[in-house]
């Protein structure tokens, strides 16, 4: 007989629902002490919550019964919208005060079944596989993981349910788990493809184990502390976390950046482009945003924005390159720019001025006179705000003014880092805004994040000019 605790607050619901659940074959016990959450001392299958009650905190105080020694489900009842938007962060199942106790019945023993996939942590392993409660060492290993093996499917597959859209990470632990040689042949194959890079989605398709093993398998992982299962990527330790962790940026980045947007903006190049200008632009959007570029990253959610994004970079390009197309379309531009947003389609005395003066710039920069080159590159903003070259450069010019001036090298190099990354996020890449962003980056410390811009730019364009030379200076044997 499955045991139930009414943690209500309101007596005659509450006495009444006791009752019932005793008359339909439930052993309830109402206790409103714990009408605010586990006071201890509880043995319960399951917890009746009331959530119109709890309101905000129904998901914390789920957590805390969910955190007893014996693990109870936890099943909420409630009506209102609080409680309606709670329940699912709670990862409980809601039922209405007003259902019939049938339903009510039929939650709970859902409830009880699926109790001990409600987390993943080492006590709830041993419990749901079978096994008396030991200490977390590696002596308890080896009989775990061959119980785990032999779990009801259910559980794991409720449990990973919550994380289907998650990276799953490795830790220390399952290098712990493959020195003890604890993991069998196809384990260890599917354990080398767990880099950080991709979702439980995609993993539990991905073999060598059929899904219901892989489930299991990374279950029992994170249940051990080996996996660890987040919506973003974990951390930016390895080359293609921080790949990934860079596309997702820049895909969001864009998005926002091409809401009410022209063409000129899509491609990022200037209403005076001609077509072998055009057609580079959208080489160089396709290296980083093309649909066949982004198929070899485990996007998960943003999956389905890529092929609308491309088709708007398409749309542009065909309407560019035909002289007719365009021409229509600066009809319309005219009309609509004022409703739009844009950093590209701007008049061409200010794209010619800018340029005239960020040429100025760069020399000055080439010459060691960085107060004038600051002065030329502010220019070359003010008259272009917004081109990835010029503020990158400008930054970098910036930077170089105020160390002169005597403030701390890492201080202005940071802030001037991040004023350009922000900017540069949801562009194509721009190889010489990318060398003084390295330049940035290793001014602030940061000699991997260094490297790695300039890896992009170096990919981007190989001739990038004093990109080989700080290639060498930061110790890039290949690039």
């Amino acid at each position: 007989m499955t045991a139930v605790l009414i943690a209500l607050a309101d007596v005659g619901p509450a006495v009444q629902l006791e009752e019932q659940l005793n008359q339909a074959g439930i052993k309830a016990r109402w206790d409103i002490t714990q009408a605010d959450g586990p006071l201890g001392g509880n043995s319960a299958a399951v917890v009746l919550v009331d959530a119109d009650h709890l309101g905000a905190k129904l998901a914390a105080v789920s957590a805390l019964w969910r955190d007893q020694p014996n693990v109870p489900g936890v099943v909420a009842l409630g009506s209102s919208t609080v409680a309606r938007a709670q329940a699912p962060v709670a990862r409980t199942t809601l039922v209405a005060p007003t259902a019939k106790i049938t339903t009510l019945v039929a939650a709970i023993h859902e409830a009880a079944k699926l109790r001990l996939a409600s987390d993943m942590r080492w006590p709830v392993l041993r419990a749901a596989v079978g096994l008396p409660p030991v200490p977390d060492a590696p002596i308890a290993w080896q009989s775990t993981l061959a119980a785990a093996r032999k779990v009801d499917l259910e559980i794991p597959r409720s449990a990973l349910r919550w994380k289907v859209a998650h990276y799953a990470t490795p830790t220390t632990r399952l290098a712990e788990l493959r020195e003890e040689r604890l993991l069998t042949v196809p384990e260890l194959e599917a354990a080398a493809k767990l880099d950080g890079t991709t979702t439980v989605k995609r993993l539990v398709n991905a073999g060598p184990l059929d899904p219901q093993q892989t489930a299991r398998f990374l279950w029992t992982l994170g249940s051990m502390g080996a996996l660890e299962f987040t919506p973003e990527v974990r951390d930016l330790a390895t080359g293609p976390r921080r790949m990934l962790h860079d596309m997702r940026t820049h895909l969001r980045a864009r998005s926002r950046r091409l809401e009410r947007s022209t063409f000129y903006d899509v491609l990022e190049l200037t209403p005076q482009a001609e077509y072998p200008e055009i057609e580079d632009a959208y080489r160089l959007v396709g290296l980083r945003y093309a649909p066949n570029v982004l198929a070899e990253y485990d996007l998960s959610e943003l999956q389905p924005e890529i092929q609308p994004m491309w088709e708007l970079v398409e749309k542009a390009r065909s309407v560019l390159v035909d002289h007719a197309a365009r021409g229509r379309y600066h009809d319309w531009l005219r009309e609509k720019l004022p409703a739009l947003r844009t950093v590209w389609a701007i008049d061409a005395s200010m794209v010619s001025a800018a340029a005239t003066a960020f040429a100025r710039g760069q020399a000055a920069l080439g010459a060691g006179d960085v107060h004038k080159a600051m002065s030329e590159l502010a220019v070359a903003c003010r008259k272009f705000p917004g081109q990835p070259e010029y503020e990158a450069n400008f930054a970098w010019a910036r930077y170089r003014v105020q160390v002169a001036s005597g403030r701390d090298r890492v201080e202005a190099a940071v802030a001037e880092r991040q004023a350009v990354e922000d900017l540069m996020m949801g562009c194509r890449p721009w190889p010489k805004a990318l060398v003084a962003l390295s330049l940035l980056c290793a001014a602030s410390g940061d000699a991997d994040a260094a490297r790695w811009h300039l890896h992009i730019a170096l990919q981007t364009d190989p001739t990038v000019p004093a990109a080989a030379q700080l290639a060498q200076r930061l110790g890039m044997r290949r690039y």
